[in-house]
């Protein structure tokens, strides 16, 4: 069972980190209330900054460290997002459903998408080659229907396309 969906069975990410030898700090479950609560994927600055409304005295090494043990208690995800902004990495609570970030190479707008084939994938990878998936990170790198018409795309060709996600598209 996926260490994700384990935590959140047996009593959450404290009994997660009790499990690893690890004590779940002030500071941990303060970053990884920002990440859960985010409507956007987020940079070890704006985590941050979001921190010290609540911590005035946490500094960045403090914020890199704990993303380091939450992201090796597998409960945040860090992701390079296609590098759209250089070397940027984002973090992201790790979601029980699995879903793919798409991000537009022209304006930089990324969202994340999710279809029931992403589990058809996991599914026949257990059933074909006897593999337990334990998470799935797609990045998907492409032009938004907006740039494509910018670009003179036919408008017919982009009739009913819609962003996949209810919150807004993130621009990073």
């Amino acid at each position: 069972m996926p260490l994700i969906r384990q935590a959140r069975r047996q009593g959450g990410l404290a009994l997660l980190a009790k499990q690893q030898g690890l004590r779940l700090t002030r500071q941990r479950r303060l970053i990884y209330s920002i990440l859960e609560a985010a409507q956007t994927h987020l940079n070890a600055k704006q985590i941050l900054a979001e921190a010290q409304k609540f911590d005035p005295g946490i500094d960045q090494v403090t914020i890199y460290r704990n993303l380091a043990v939450l992201k090796r208690l597998r409960v945040v995800d860090e992701l390079d997002l296609l590098h759209l902004k250089g070397d940027q990495h984002y973090y992201e609570a790790r979601q029980v459903r699995a879903h793919s970030h798409v991000a537009c190479l022209s304006c930089g707008k990324v969202f994340e998408f999710y279809t029931p084939a992403m589990k058809t994938i996991d599914q026949a990878l257990e059933k074909e080659c006897g593999f337990e998936v334990s998470f799935t990170r797609i990045e998907i790198g492409g032009y938004c229907a907006e740039c494509r018409k910018k670009r003179g795309v036919s408008p017919a060709s982009l009739k009913g396309h819609k962003v996949p996600r209810s919150v807004e598209p993130e621009r990073i």
